[in-house]
């Protein structure tokens, strides 16, 4: 889909910032010879955002034309065409007749309305929503990684180090200075604690039952291949007699157990 919107992005990031990238490389070898190569990025850089900002303030400004919020704009721009062009393609009634030039030129044309009429009310709203899926994510994740690196250890020792582990938090709680990370440090302590005394043994026994599964179904499916192996040896070796017809039967009989078995699992 990305490869579906190559006109849009190729007009915007390249046929008028190369009008302006070249000459600020020149520019900045010129007068920040003395600044060296951060200082000759750092032009290219601003030549990047004064070519493509009023091209993008053009688009989704809206009528007041302002530049604020405008790269969480071109980044909900992208995010809702990619969508919506999806969507469209996946729509049976457009699916087959209509060309996909024309189903990426109507979602990039949706895009842009939808962007061009929110106002900065909603866009704060979205963003917010973004801030706190970072939060809950970067928040669980600390949890996550200790839970992995502590999984296959004793009950004893895994309980002590959920212990350990909500210390800390609670330390972190008390000398947090902030009342939203008060909160968050207080219920990643409580969190351990819980895990620990009321959760940690019932995972531990449901992740050795799943590991013993495991194991059970891949050595299934070792015997069905190794009776598969033996009915062709059978069957390849000569013309089967009476006594080989009825080993056969009794492993294809084995075999079908183990098959229903499988699947009942």
């Amino acid at each position: 889909m990305a490869i579906g919107f190559r006109g849009l992005f190729v007009f915007l990031f390249f046929g008028v910032l190369l009008t302006g990238f070249f000459s600020d490389i020149v520019s900045a070898q010129y007068y920040g010879s003395g600044g060296g190569f951060f200082y000759g990025t750092q032009q290219v850089v601003d030549s990047i955002v004064q070519n493509l900002e009023p091209i993008l303030r053009a688009l989704f400004g809206g009528q007041d034309w302002t530049g604020y919020l405008l790269f969480e704009k071109t980044l909900l721009f992208i995010l809702v065409t990619i969508i919506i062009g999806l969507v469209l393609e996946k729509l049976p009634v457009f699916k087959e007749k209509t060309p996909k030039g024309i189903l990426r030129l109507v979602a990039i044309i949706i895009g842009i309305l939808a962007i061009r009429g929110i106002n900065f009310a909603w866009i704060n709203t979205i963003l917010a929503q973004y801030q706190v899926l970072f939060i809950a994510v970067a928040g669980i994740l600390p949890f996550m990684i200790y839970w992995y690196f502590i999984k296959d250890f004793d009950l004893w020792i895994s309980k002590t180090a959920w212990i350990f582990y909500a210390v800390v938090y609670f330390g972190l709680w008390l000398t947090a200075d902030v009342e939203a990370y008060e909160v968050v440090y207080l219920w990643g302590a409580i969190t351990a604690l819980v895990y620990a005394f009321f959760l940690d043994s019932a995972v531990k026994r449901w992740l050795k039952q799943q590991e013993m599964k495991m194991w059970e179904q891949d050595n299934k499916w070792k015997r069905i291949d190794s009776i598969d192996k033996r009915i062709r040896d059978i069957q390849l070796s000569s013309r089967p007699s009476s006594e080989q017809t009825k080993i056969i039967k009794e492993l294809e009989k084995q075999r079908a157990i183990l098959i229903k078995s499988l699947s009942s699992t």
